[in-house]
């Protein structure tokens, strides 16, 4: 930032200090380099709707376009900036594209960039800025939000150039993953594309990095990859690999005590495992420590990640059958996380957990403040899914169509969710044309095959027992089981999955 001041206090100067002839022949010059002056001031001053107006004003002059490239960056920079902070994203977006083609050496630009791009839900665009971060500036990825980061991995169309591209440079800069270190799913998306391209050498090199138990099935349950991985090695036992990433994300909180969401992390690999009781003293253990800490010295810098640790507690308590704590502790966990707007995650799993008990008025109130400007298109057909449920519940008939209509536009983020309301809503030639379609399918074809394998399970909720028997035996299905075997295939673990 005291680069860019430097540059533009020449380039006031150099509207003012110039010979004096000159500036008599051209007052509004003089007053345009003003013009300048004033709305940089404001910028500088953290008045951003002022510096918005005014550098507004500057940009769409006439006269912008004759200054030096080193002078309308900045400027731009600084407008884009304002313009995003006055929630005008598309202004905002239009201002970095003239950046990114005026070729800004500015990291804050580039990040930025990706930033509203994301906001915007433009993932492409976003991933494209972001893998110029990455390429450009290497060293900065550990002063990054880690869940920007993993988000722009996960949302959107994970299969497109400018995607992959975005999985290569983090691949290329030796990225870590931060507190979490669980980039497995966006390797396994990198070697998949390898694979589909022929280059099994370079797939073989991608997947060498994956270590989660969850993304080694994957490999396992999809023929594609039975090149690059030796089902028999000691690295695709996936018994071996849950008690290695319990192992490994434990060295994590040790390396970033102050996370919760390593603390986090520990949790999910202790419940692949079923060591119920460490996720519930886990998550008591952070919580105290959380309690007995001053309100001047938190012993955690993301202290939003500690609803996920009650979600980790709410599943142990559930699958160990205490129920009614199971749903106490999610329901408190929705009440906070939501680091100022509503707690989704937690506000739709507590929906889940009531549509699972019988309970649809309780369903509908624990969803009700999910507000849809907040939630992923996947956390929409959840929501989706829950008034499924719900209308299934009280017998309305209209209620669950316009809900599978709801699913069905969302089956891009969402095909599973939208596969198992078609089975709730005895639709099953319907959920075998998705199935087919989405074993036919590249990209798509992970979700089925994951789906269909055989896990550990705990006991079912009154309302699942009927649905695992149709699970069940829709995987049965000689044309569903053909289908599976003709790109895959289904094996048993002895891992909750």
């Amino acid at each position: 930032m005291i680069g860019k001041s430097v540059r533009l206090a020449m380039l006031v100067c150099a509207g003012s200090c110039m010979i004096g002839l000159a500036m008599a022949q051209d007052p509004s010059d003089l007053l345009f380099r003003q013009r300048i002056a004033e709305a940089w001031a404001a910028s500088s001053d953290h008045r951003p709707a002022v510096a918005d107006r005014l550098l507004d004003a500057v940009i769409v002059d006439a006269r912008f376009e004759s200054l030096p490239v080193n002078d309308q960056v900045p400027l731009l920079s600084r407008a884009a900036f304002a313009a995003w902070q006055n929630n005008r994203l598309d202004v905002a977006s239009d201002r970095y594209a003239r950046i990114g083609q005026l070729g800004s050496d500015d990291p804050d630009d580039w990040y930025r960039m990706a930033l509203v791009s994301y906001a915007r839900s433009d993932f492409d665009a976003a991933a494209r800025a972001m893998a110029i971060f990455i390429g450009r500036w290497p060293e900065l990825l550990p002063n990054l939000d880690a869940d920007v980061l993993f988000s722009l991995m996960f949302n959107g169309d994970t299969a497109s150039q400018d995607r992959i591209a975005y999985y290569q440079a983090l691949f290329d800069s030796n990225w870590d993953g931060g507190s979490a270190g669980t980039l497995g799913a966006a390797w396994f998306r990198l070697a998949r594309t390898r694979l589909e391209q022929g280059d099994v050498d370079g797939a073989r090199i991608v997947a060498r990095r994956i270590q989660e138990p969850e993304v080694l099935l994957s490999m396992r349950a999809d023929r594609r990859f039975d090149a690059v991985l030796d089902h028999a090695g000691w690295r695709a036992n996936i018994s071996n690999a849950a008690e290695r990433q319990v192992d490994r994300m434990r060295g994590r909180t040790l390396a970033h005590p102050r996370s919760l969401d390593a603390m986090a992390q520990l949790g999910y690999a202790l419940l692949l495992v079923g060591r119920h009781e460490d996720v519930i003293a886990l998550s008591d253990a952070t919580a105290a420590r959380i309690a007995a800490a001053g309100l001047d010295d938190p012993p955690y810098a993301d202290p939003h990640n500690q609803a996920w640790l009650m979600n980790n507690k709410s599943i142990a308590l559930e699958r160990m059958g205490r129920i009614d704590e199971a749903r106490e502790e999610l329901a408190r966990a929705s009440h906070i996380g939501g680091r100022g707007g509503s707690n989704v995650g937690q506000s739709l799993n507590l929906g889940q957990m009531y549509c699972s008990l019988g309970d649809a008025a309780a369903a509908g109130a624990a969803i009700s403040g999910v507000a849809s400007n907040e939630t992923s298109n996947y956390g929409k057909a959840v929501a989706a899914k829950i008034r499924h449920c719900i209308a299934r519940l009280e017998g309305d008939q209209d209620a669950e169509t316009g809900a599978l209509v709801e699913l069905e536009a969302l089956q891009a983020d969402a095909p599973i969710t939208y596969l198992k309301a078609l089975l709730e809503s005895h639709q099953s030639e319907r959920a075998v044309d998705l199935a087919r379609e989405l074993l036919d399918s590249p990209e798509k074809r992970t979700s089925m095959l994951d789906w269909a394998q055989e896990c550990r399970l705990p006991p079912p909720l009154p309302q699942a027992v009927a649905f695992r028997e149709k699970v069940k035996a829709f995987l049965a299905r000689e044309d569903i089981l053909r289908a599976i075997n003709a790109v895959g295939r289904i094996e048993s673990y002895d891992i909750y999955c």
